[in-house]
């Protein structure tokens, strides 16, 4: 019987990591060994404890997404032999909104049961009909924020599920204990997408023009560039008190929940971990291929004490955080300070058991039934097979 999961991270952020490590710790909790390819090496991975193989990808690599730029062309040969090597024929497959082609058509040939989580795409309004145009060998599709959805369509099982967010690991502060400064949280978005030094440079000058605004004497500021940013952050005179800035801090610690407010790019992850936090959020949302940062936002209403910022400007984030800092000080019917935000690292509903437990459910009633195919574990083994043949070579 099958007990191991495979998954490839797409690395041009961490988007599509922390997500699959949340899932993953749910299926390691079960009792199951996980295997997570990778684009490049991710600490993120590491300090969770799981496995990684970072094989080489290039805009080829993904199924049914016309990338362009994504880096040199690869050899895919060798790719194709990591992942023969890797991959063995009682694993099953989690995709995440990408589909890795070589890992695909491998998990295909071996018959291996395979399954999508998809998070809104704008090049994809209809996932059941992209996953059996393109993919057909994947039977099931977790659509993420939509636990209420059940259907089958284009012979494609939709199941859906709550918001995925993944568990930290402990709570600590990266703030000095006995600070009384404010303290703000400049995150950006995707691991240090290119975006992310306009972004930041803003989000500091419009702190510091909210500070002069409201006299405040002494703001303790931490940026988080991400561990793929390669720009430079620009402290401004003039901002009253410390500008610490850090590529990536593990998952022990707990930024938002100790902020006294962040300015973030407003990330699918991002916005998980906001809500969870309650911590009054200025969002400037970042321009993305395929995703839409605004659609995020909008499914986090009433959940979410964020002001909206079209561009990254320093005026318009300090209105931003007047505007969220003083609906959080008039707010009398709920308690917004760090000590009353969630501790436990997961919020009421997390969408990460609920997929892990599906997909158990799915294999293992599989692996009892002879003559299944790969695609679902209700489908006729015929069906499989012939989605199979029209499966990209």
């Amino acid at each position: 019987m099958t007990r191991r999961v495979v998954s490839f991270t797409w690395g041009r952020g961490l988007g599509h990591v922390s997500r699959l490590i949340a899932v993953h710790t749910e299926l390691r909790a079960q009792g199951w060994d996980s295997l997570l390819l990778t684009e490049r090496h991710q600490r993120l991975i590491d300090d969770h404890g799981l496995g990684q193989t970072v094989i080489p990808t290039d805009a080829d690599s993904l199924v049914g997404e016309p990338l362009h730029g994504t880096g040199p062309a690869v050899d895919h040969r060798l790719a194709e032999a990591l992942v023969a090597q890797a991959l063995r024929p009682d694993d099953a497959v989690l995709h995440d909104v990408t589909v890795q082609r070589e890992l695909y058509e491998h998990a295909t040939r071996l018959d291996c049961p395979q399954f999508l989580v998809h998070r809104f795409q704008r090049n994809r309004p209809d996932p059941a009909a992209w996953v059996a145009r393109h993919t057909p060998a994947i039977g099931r599709v977790y659509l993420l924020g939509h636990p209420e959805r059940q259907a089958v369509e284009h012979g494609v099982h939709l199941v859906g599920v709550d918001d995925v967010v993944r568990r930290l690991l402990g709570t600590r502060s990266p703030w000095p204990p006995d600070t009384s400064a404010m303290k703000v949280a400049v995150v950006a978005g995707g691991g240090g997408h290119a975006d992310a030094a306009g972004f930041l440079n803003a989000a500091l000058q419009g702190v510091r023009a909210y500070a002069r605004r409201e006299a405040v004497e002494h703001v303790d500021v931490l940026v988080l560039t991400g561990p793929h940013f390669d720009g430079h952050v620009l402290v401004p005179p003039g901002l009253p008190g410390p500008v610490r800035v850090a590529p990536y801090l593990g998952p022990d610690h707990d930024v938002y929940r100790h902020a006294t407010a962040a300015i973030t790019h407003a990330g699918y992850n991002t916005v998980q971990e906001l809500v969870r936090s309650g911590v009054p959020t200025v969002a400037v949302p970042g321009v993305r291929d395929f995703d839409d940062q605004r659609v995020h936002l909008r499914a986090a209403a009433g959940r979410l004490n964020a002001a909206v910022v079209a561009e990254p400007d320093e005026h318009a984030i300090a209105d931003g955080l007047a505007a969220v800092l003083s609906a959080t000080s008039t707010d009398k019917s709920a308690d917004k300070s760090a000590e009353a935000r969630s501790a436990d690292g997961a919020p009421a509903g997390n969408g990460a058991s609920d997929i892990a437990r599906d997909l158990l459910a799915a294999v293992t009633a599989r692996s009892g039934t002879p003559g299944r195919g790969c695609g679902d574990s209700r489908e006729p083994r015929g069906r499989a097979l012939s989605a199979r043949r029209r499966c990209p070579r």
